[in-house]
């Protein structure tokens, strides 16, 4: 599905919250079109509901639209915030099956990427949002880096981070979001864990809720059989109460009562941070606790 390359088509969607006009995303759109793309604007970008860019099935519409077209090479949400969890009853999954193309979004599109995946094995890439990555006017070098690098379809090999668990893992790549994959618990769009790299991180979440979101995935079927796990950062998650304890030892304790057999990276730097590297959901990748390296297959 990639390299994308000038000429390119790419279709941008609100699939989550609302932007308020087109001012809001104009920096990444003229980005884009740097780069020799041509972005395509959904007929409902700009609609507004509740908190969401517009109803359920508008967004769903507009998801479907850029499958069904061929000439659309990637997807690009506008925003996180919330709702793309309400699309995934009405998208189609047998067209996205027949015509894959990479969703890139971050934070609440987590739910929208991950559900895709677990109806179509369509892949798509977490890390990059036209509106949170150009808020401030301007563009982390290193992200844009890491961005292009998938661009280009060149693979990465990644070293950050600290080791946690030692051992290494090979498998899919999946998560991002913790509380916006968790929302996928116990429904027909969560991925199968089985020979799985979960990627996880957050951002304003209370420690003590951390805590029950992870023990909650120590529950869900074939939490035993991952291959291996992915903390990024965990930004602005303060504990409620001062003997809720930090979001490393929620971590460090997680590790220790659930997943103390599975190779496991922390601080890798990932998540709702200005530098962070930009990965593939749904793609083969290998991880090396031991030397703290993700590498792309």
């Amino acid at each position: 599905m990639l390299p994308l390359k000038k000429g390119d088509k790419v279709g941008i969607v609100s699939s989550a919250g609302f932007i308020n006009s087109i001012d809001d995303i104009q920096l990444a759109l003229d980005y884009l079109k740097s780069l020799g793309l041509e972005p395509v604007l959904g007929k409902h970008l700009l609609d507004k509901y509740f908190y969401m860019g517009g109803t359920d099935i508008d967004r769903a519409a507009d998801i479907n639209d850029f499958f069904a077209d061929d000439k659309i090479k990637a997807i690009f949400t506008t925003a996180g915030g919330c709702g793309a969890l309400r699309t995934l009853p009405f998208l189609n999954y047998d067209l996205i099956a027949k015509h894959p193309k990479p969703i890139f979004g971050l934070s609440d599109n987590t739910s929208l990427q991950n559900g895709i995946y677990a109806q179509t094995k369509c892949p798509s890439v977490t890390g990059f949002s036209l509106k949170y990555d150009f808020r401030n006017g301007c563009f982390s070098e290193f992200t844009k880096k890491s961005l292009e690098t998938v661009f280009s379809g060149r693979k990465q090999k990644i070293q950050s981070g600290e080791p946690l668990n030692f051992g290494q893992g090979e498998g899919i790549l999946i998560g991002s979001c913790l509380s916006t994959f968790r929302n996928l618990f116990g429904t027909a769009y969560m991925p199968d864990l089985d020979g799985k790299i979960l990627l996880l991180e957050d951002r304003a979440e209370k420690t003590h809720k951390i805590a029950v979101m992870l023990t909650q995935l120590a529950m869900q079927k074939n939490f035993d059989k991952l291959a291996g796990i992915i903390f990024g950062q965990f930004c602005e998650c303060d504990p409620f109460e001062a003997q809720d304890g930090t979001t490393d030892e929620a971590i460090y304790e997680f590790a220790k009562k659930f997943a103390h057999n599975i190779p496991i990276i922390k601080n890798f730097q990932f998540g709702h941070i200005p530098d962070r590297y930009v990965l593939p959901i749904g793609e083969k990748v290998r991880m090396d606790a031991d030397t703290c390296t993700l590498e792309y297959l």
